[in-house]
């Protein structure tokens, strides 16, 4: 199938609604915890709108996914689909169950930003978010290639990572030039030290995937080099904003920049999953 062809398809689009939103919400949230923004300011009011769109998108995308898996055991027949014997069946089956626990967790998250007191909101809106990036477990490349034991957790710490660091370029971009200047100074001392765990956890799971074994001829192999360059590129101009930027008229474009290269890194992702590491 051409790539093209390939990108425009309805399960692959709701990969990367999928992906979108797990970085706008998880990383949200994440970003509130580590950062601990003022209540009220641009940055703070951002990551809150960031996080609801978030959970929406993946309510969406989850839903849609379900419904796309369903329909095509079911030969494209819609009334068989629904019924209670192929509903059975899609939560016994690892693309229903990762998208069961993702409505559970993004129903924590926005009964969460509803208003449930600042203690208690907090903490349903970190479980949900870990209920979110445990999903990612739960299906995927980490069920077939490598241990569990080790693949399952690299999956998760690298999803929960690129989320975070995804996450904070449109508040940044939202944000008043003293506050993105504090939070950005703030979040690239931070970064220093998300940055080696993430290239180690990344390197390792695609060791992992190939069975370390460079073989340029197949597909997935060459997206996943590609994706490498796209993860070096964001992370070269993230460190660039941060360490020479912060505080200079050039840090809004470069963080537009960065949000090009981030939105191309979601396309790449879906792209693996939907090629998978034997073709």
């Amino acid at each position: 199938m051409p790539l093209l062809d390939l990108i425009l398809t309805p399960p692959l689009l709701l990969r990367v609604l999928l992906y979108a939103g797990t970085v706008l919400s998880v990383g949200s949230l994440a970003l509130r915890l580590t950062l601990a923004p003022m209540p009220g300011d641009g940055f703070s009011r951002a990551l809150n709108l960031q996080a609801g769109l978030g959970a929406g998108a993946v309510l969406v995308a989850a839903l849609g996914l379900v419904m796309a898996f369903l329909l095509s055991i079911a030969g494209g027949d819609l009334s068989l689909a629904l019924s209670p014997d192929f509903l059975l069946l899609g939560l016994q089956m690892p693309v229903g169950q990762a998208n069961l626990v993702r409505i559970f967790g993004l129903v924590l998250i926005l009964w969460a930003l509803a208003g449930r007191g600042r203690w208690r909101g907090g903490v349903l809106a970190a479980i949900g978010a870990g209920l979110l990036v445990l999903s990612f477990g739960l299906e995927g490349h980490s069920l077939s290639f490598g241990p569990r034991w080790l693949t399952g957790p690299l999956v998760l710490l690298h999803v929960a990572i690129v989320s975070w660091w995804l996450a904070v370029i449109l508040p940044l971009l939202a944000a008043p030039r003293r506050d993105r200047d504090r939070y950005a100074k703030a979040f690239g001392g931070q970064a220093v030290l998300a940055v080696p765990v993430l290239l180690v956890a990344g390197s390792v799971l695609l060791g992992q995937f190939t069975g370390w074994r460079l073989d340029l001829s197949q597909d997935y192999q060459r997206q996943m080099l590609v994706k490498l360059v796209a993860v070096a590129a964001i992370l070269a101009i993230a460190a660039g904003n941060k360490l020479w930027l912060t505080g200079r008229s050039g840090l809004v474009w470069a963080l537009r920049v960065e949000a090009l290269v981030a939105a191309g890194l979601l396309v790449l992702t879906a792209l693996l999953t939907a090629t998978g590491p034997e073709m």
